[in-house]
């Protein structure tokens, strides 16, 4: 999508993230197992947007670094968060150093954060950068889609994200099976007028995943179809995979 750069999605669903996703199902399992993983080490959330996770993860008495690469987002996530218990940062995940920060015990990316990188090198970057940053055996956590058998040829697709008496807000999308990717725009209809809401996936495979986890120093410690650990299936359509650091061969 001409123009759409590592902070566009933030920068253009900043004011309504909370209102939209806020009340996504699986937070408390989500907050639970990343406390767990890091063994009262460190945090890092990448995409870590408004603070939907980052801030009960500190609730709970986790020291907690939040990046993200849009100005928007991390605004909202400050004036959430008045006692600064979550430390931010402003920075691309695909190549990102954070100096002076702890060797955390575990960085976690949910909700498909990974698949806005917008290439399997962009992706492969954040496994790269992210193994830098962690403490000796330390874990990344992943939270993806598994994506289903590919359409023949490209697939275009509009739906009804959300109606009201006030609004109506249509998914538009491109599904582009040759490079993997879906480019969307979520269409907000009011009586003011249109407003534009940009959006892009590069979605990756678990085979993918689990290379890149491989050239970057992790080896797949575990996979759940969730957050609450549901033994993973064939007929998972999400994945929370799991990689430590240092642990291969």
């Amino acid at each position: 999508m001409d123009g759409f750069d590592a902070s566009t999605y933030g920068e253009s669903f900043a004011d309504t993230y909370d209102r939209w996703y806020g009340d996504l199902p699986g937070l408390e399992d989500t907050v639970a197992a990343t406390a767990r993983l890091a063994e009262g080490r460190p945090v890092l959330e990448l995409g870590c947007g408004t603070g939907r996770l980052c801030l009960p993860l500190a609730g709970r008495g986790v020291v907690v670094h939040g990046l993200d690469s849009s100005d928007a987002m991390l605004q909202r996530l400050v004036e959430k968060d008045p006692t600064a218990s979550v430390v931010v940062h402003r920075a691309d995940m695909s190549a990102f150093d954070l100096p002076g920060a702890p060797a955390f015990g575990l960085a976690f990316l949910a909700f498909n954060s990974l698949f806005n990188l917008p290439s399997a090198e962009a992706q492969a970057g954040c496994f790269a950068s992210v193994a830098r940053h962690l403490a000796a055996e330390g874990r990344f956590a992943l939270e993806c889609v598994v994506p289903g058998d590919p359409p023949s040829r490209v697939k275009d697709a509009v739906d009804l994200h959300s109606i009201g008496v006030d609004r109506v807000v249509l998914r538009v999308s491109r599904q582009n099976p040759a490079d993997q990717t879906v480019t969307g725009q979520h269409v907000e209809i009011t009586e003011a007028g249109i407003r534009l809401r940009p959006w892009f996936l590069r979605y990756a495979t678990l085979a993918e995943l689990d290379a890149m986890a491989d050239a970057a120093g992790f080896a797949l410690e575990h996979r759940w179809a969730d957050w609450a650990g549901t033994p993973f299936g064939g007929d998972a359509v999400t994945h929370v995979s799991v990689y430590r650091l240092g642990t291969s061969g």
